[in-house]
């Protein structure tokens, strides 16, 4: 009766749900190999679209542990190329035409972003020519592309969705880096990308449901004496310039991600920080992969790891 039900209430309640915005954090780490944090990736669902942004190390199995078929993601959003945000692409390129995905996948980039994907093809040439014959006999079909490489902006609207790119700085090299908004009727959700303090993200992000941002963290010591990791915090966004952020923007709820934390700096040292400095008047609260986030009238929070239930 139990299994029988479950499906009868998700009819029941399918028009209540199909006005939330449904946010997964796939991936909530960085470069370091980490089986709780892999790197960065991000999927909203709104009724029918699934909306994936970055593709990091390891976004397969977490859409799968989601279960969310991979082979019906088909518009990705890349904030930049750095590989920490892009590893799981080949993955889900390959993957997902192994899984019947039978649409474009529409990639959106910054500038580099077209030929980033003609290479992924190119290495998987041999791959490619063995599935199209028997016995697996796939056909092509699932393997196009269709890339566009962005400005700021709007870069996609359709079925009341909106989603504009904004410029972020990241430095370290990095000539094109974007944050991302995206809109559904009167709920909002930004995605920082990798940036240090902003402002044009604190325009975009004004008064937003929802803000989905990196953080990083180091002890001064450690800063003071390597120029290693001063550089990276100068690259990422620390616990004050979140705090300045918020502030500026006044976010409805902040979830932090691209945890990246050195020297013995815990997350809830980073946490405790942050909210802090905030004087606690603002929701936050640390990301997690496989973290569950329903933007609504009310902003819930849940787990999507079932792995250890029976």
């Amino acid at each position: 009766m139990r299994f029988f039900l479950i499906p009868v209430l998700l009819l029941l309640t399918y028009p209540a749900f199909a006005e939330v915005m449904r946010v997964t954090i796939l991936g909530s780490g960085t470069p370091r190999p980490d089986i709780n944090r892999f790197s960065q990736s991000i999927l909203i669902e709104v009724g029918e679209e699934k909306l994936l942004f970055d593709v990091g190390r390891g976004a397969t199995i977490r859409l799968s542990q989601a279960q969310v078929n991979i082979g019906d993601i088909n518009k990705v959003f890349l904030t930049h190329l750095h590989s920490d945000h892009t590893l799981g692409l080949p993955d889900l390129i390959m993957t997902g035409w192994i899984y019947q995905r039978n649409k474009d996948l529409e990639v959106y980039g910054p500038e580099g972003t077209k030929e980033f994907i003609k290479n992924i093809k190119s290495a998987f040439i041999e791959d490619i020519k063995i599935r199209i014959k028997p016995p697996e006999s796939h056909t092509e079909r699932g393997l196009k592309t269709k890339t566009t490489e962005i400005q700021e902006g709007v870069i996609y609207q359709k079925n009341g969705i909106k989603v504009l790119a904004f410029n972020v700085f990241h430095g370290g090299g990095v000539k094109h880096a974007f944050g991302y908004k995206i809109i559904y009727k009167n709920r909002s959700v930004v995605i920082s990308g990798d940036t240090n303090y902003s402002s044009n993200l604190v325009t975009y992000s004004k008064n937003v449901d929802l803000l989905i941002h990196e953080i990083a963290d180091a002890p001064d010591s450690i800063k003071n004496r390597s120029p290693k990791v001063k550089g990276l915090m100068d690259y990422h966004t620390t616990p004050e310039e979140m705090a300045r952020i918020i502030k500026e923007a006044s976010p409805k709820f902040t979830v932090l991600t691209h945890i990246l934390l050195l020297g013995g700096i815990s997350e809830a040292d980073t946490l405790d920080k942050v909210k802090s400095l905030v004087n606690n008047s603002y929701d936050v609260e640390m990301g997690y992969d496989l973290m569950g986030i329903d933007v609504k009238d009310e902003i819930i929070t849940y787990s999507l790891d079932y792995s250890d239930e029976k």
